[in-house]
């Protein structure tokens, strides 16, 4: 399994191959600061991501929300029409489309991001969190598992 790990990029001097776009999840849902708590988990609860890139008027992210975050203030007694610009982590990093898969690992790997927005000409295309990393490997670069009788 070391031999076969070395190959996916995950030692020095290996890159694995692809880009951003073939790691991401393509369906995802945006929202703006001014979304209610309420419609924040509607949105999040109709997707299989774990973050909600939060986007200005132009569509730039500027923030973003994750499950934790709002199961947290839903817990809370905050008022469920309360705007989420209060709960929103400020500090999103994002990435092109074309960032080389390598990059992107690199990224959650070192920096412990868990939700990484996916940009193509700054409009969020995608998310890619740590789940759809392991599901690229399972699905394109592991071994088939040997077949059930």
């Amino acid at each position: 399994m070391q031999e076969r790990c070395r190959s996916m990029g995950t030692e020095r001097g290996s890159a694995m191959k692809g880009h951003a776009r073939q790691l991401m999840t393509a369906r995802v849902v945006v929202a703006t600061q001014d979304t209610s708590l309420a419609e924040a988990a509607r949105l999040l609860a109709g997707v299989e991501t774990s973050g909600l890139p939060i986007i200005d008027a132009a569509g730039q992210v500027v923030g973003i929300v994750t499950e934790s975050d709002l199961l947290e203030a839903l817990l809370s007694p905050a008022a469920v029409e309360t705007p989420i610009h209060g709960l929103m982590t400020t500090h999103v990093v994002t990435v092109d489309e074309f960032t080389p898969a390598d990059s992107v690992i690199r990224l959650l790997r070192e920096k412990r991001f868990h939700h990484l927005p996916v940009t193509r000409q700054g409009q969020v295309v995608g998310l890619i969190t740590p789940q759809d990393v392991i599901r690229y490997f399972v699905e394109h670069e592991l071994p088939l598992p040997p077949e059930v009788a």
